[in-house]
């Protein structure tokens, strides 16, 4: 394994600030019904509740289509993939309290323990789904229609293959995960090292990798995400 560089929870940590007039920028839901971008399906059958659309900040869904019409150039073929963009808070933090019941008796020190969850799920308070500026994406072959190969599938975490730098893949796979990084960096998203299909735009982490002072988009409720007139949405968990 060579050159993974995790963002930590203590990094995280470091940006403290948010831009209040950007955090009013407004969600938009996929699938649109446009040519570019495909969301095929919520990942996450705990967000069902709210109903299987994928919510995103209004830029990181115009930036997500420039990067899928740059796609064509490569294979005309091909659409950008999104799987999942906007996390319930509660859910964030259901799935943090599953891990940290299971390891607590493990550590010694707090922030140990807590930057080894958030190597598998990002601690609540700086996590980025919640924000709507994170989405878990790949390249959808439609002529094929399938995924391309990435070397292990998108939202698998049961071996080191979710992370980017994996040796343990084909060429083909390594040069498409160089293709989607690539395209995604254009457009200003971050990486993330752990996992090759997560990206995030305006969130902390975003924030941190560009070394901005100020993150974009803090964490919203759920509630305020999914509106629908004569209904609250409940989420179970």
């Amino acid at each position: 394994m060579k050159n993974n560089n995790f963002v930590k929870y203590k990094d995280l940590l470091s940006i403290s600030k948010f831009n209040e007039e950007s955090n009013k920028e407004k969600f938009v839901y996929l699938p649109i019904k446009d040519k570019y971008v495909v969301g095929i399906y919520q990942a996450d059958r705990n967000m069902f509740d709210y109903g299987k659309k994928i919510a995103v900040r209004n830029t990181v869904y115009e930036k997500l289509k420039k990067v899928s019409r740059k796609l064509k150039k490569y294979n005309e073929n091909y659409k950008l993939m999104v799987v999942f963009g906007f996390r319930d808070m509660r859910l964030q933090e259901k799935y943090f309290y599953e891990i940290y019941e299971n390891v607590k008796d493990n550590f010694d020190n707090e922030l140990e323990m807590y930057e080894y969850i958030h190597e598998k799920i990002a601690v609540p308070e700086v996590a980025g789904h919640p924000t709507g500026g994170a989405v878990d994406v790949a390249i959808y072959d439609e002529s094929e229609k399938k995924i391309i190969d990435f070397g292990s599938k998108i939202l698998d975490w049961d071996t080191i293959k979710c992370y980017y730098y994996s040796e343990d893949i084909s060429k083909e796979a390594i040069e498409n995960r160089k293709l989607l990084r690539k395209l995604m960096l254009e457009e200003e998203f971050a990486p993330y090292d752990g996992e090759w299909w997560h990206f995030s735009y305006g969130d902390r982490e975003w924030a941190f990798y560009y070394q901005k002072e100020e993150a974009l988009y803090k964490q919203v409720n759920a509630t305020d995400v999914f509106k629908k007139k004569g209904k609250e949405y409940k989420i179970s968990t």
